[in-house]
């Protein structure tokens, strides 16, 4: 994405937090879209009290949906949010709660990305110093909340929390290993095939768009919202080899999926891109497992354990691919190839 390419805007560290920031507990999930609910409204002061009861709201939503939400054997503010959802707390003393365990470590470690703090701030902490303990939003988010990205953001956002949700709950070095996740092209989600059923993890378009920063992966443009020119699911190595003796990895699964705008999608067609961008689909599988993101596993499946492992596999998918359909597509002029 871009913020790791040298590029600093306020989507793009955004999307850094979301994507490679440490992931202990989805605090940061309900953290996130609390912010962006306060900052959309244009306010540039919220106490704590003020952002409990939608923070609490999430944390609550995401226990019914998947009881575990982090990794330590225990936590007290988990605890009165699970009491809740039994009914045998209520709502303002989940509140109060909330206010003196809720943000005890997320307020400083949303920020914070490989061990440092991110180049845009989005609020300061005004816990300490102030009659009233909450935060000041900083203009980076009253903007952020405002723009054409918000939306992308949610999804993105709701994305990233299910597939945490989902490696933790089913064990990721196992159920996600074998079998690995893949693309399922009539729901447009990525799902989990076992042996009893296909369990739907999330939507794979808002599960990719964080990395691509809204970027089309081959022309490297912004992707517009409207139907006409706006994102799809893009196989890399065309479906088509599905149809072919093809002796690859397989194609629909996360490895081989990208966003495109909809012009390069038509353009290119059934073909492969031309070999000379191929290592940006390298170097994001790459990223990915080098951040730790929940795909991590699933990826190291599909492609392998190291990253010599993994350059051989794609080279040879590549060869493979093109000797079965020779004819292949060049992306735009000044798209991000190397």
């Amino acid at each position: 994405m871009d913020y790791r390419r040298g590029v600093v805007t306020g989507e793009s560290v955004w999307r850094a937090i979301v994507l490679y920031g440490a992931n202990s507990a989805t605090y940061k999930f309900a953290f996130g879209a609390t912010l962006l609910d306060v900052a959309a409204t244009g306010r540039n002061r919220v106490t704590l009290e003020e952002l409990a009861p939608r923070y609490a709201e999430l944390l609550c939503q995401a226990l019914h949906r998947q009881p575990r939400q982090g990794t330590a054997a225990s936590s007290k503010f988990l605890d009165a949010c699970r009491v809740f959802n039994a009914g045998e707390l209520d709502r303002d003393e989940l509140h109060r709660r909330t206010v003196q365990l809720g943000f005890n470590n997320v307020i400083d470690a949303f920020p914070q990305i490989g061990g440092g703090q991110a180049p845009v701030c989005f609020y300061e902490d005004q816990r300490r110093n102030s009659a009233a303990p909450g935060l000041v939003l900083r203009d980076a988010l009253l903007e952020l909340a405002r723009s054409v990205h918000a939306r992308d953001l949610d999804a993105e956002t709701a994305a990233r929390w299910r597939l945490v949700e989902t490696a933790w709950a089913t064990g990721i070095s196992e159920a996600v290993l074998v079998p690995p996740l893949l693309y399922d092209p009539d729901t447009q989600h990525l799902v989990l095939q076992t042996r009893q059923r296909r369990k739907s993890v999330t939507g794979v378009a808002a599960a990719l768009n964080g990395y691509q920063d809204g970027r089309c992966a081959y022309c490297n443009q912004v992707m517009a919202q409207d139907a006409t020119t706006g994102s799809v699911v893009e196989h890399v190595l065309p479906w088509k080899l599905k149809t072919r003796p093809w002796s690859g990895p397989d194609v629909d699964a996360i490895w081989n999926l990208v966003l495109s705008c909809k012009p390069c999608n038509q353009a290119k067609q059934d073909r492969a891109p031309h070999e000379t961008w191929m290592p940006w689909l390298e170097q994001r599988n790459n990223d990915l497992i080098e951040s730790r993101h929940p795909l991590r596993e699933a990826l190291m499946a599909q492609t392998g354990e190291t990253a010599a492992i993994r350059h051989h596999t794609l080279k040879r998918a590549y060869q493979w691919a093109t000797e079965l359909l020779p004819i292949v597509w060049t992306p735009p002029a000044g798209a991000h190839i190397s």
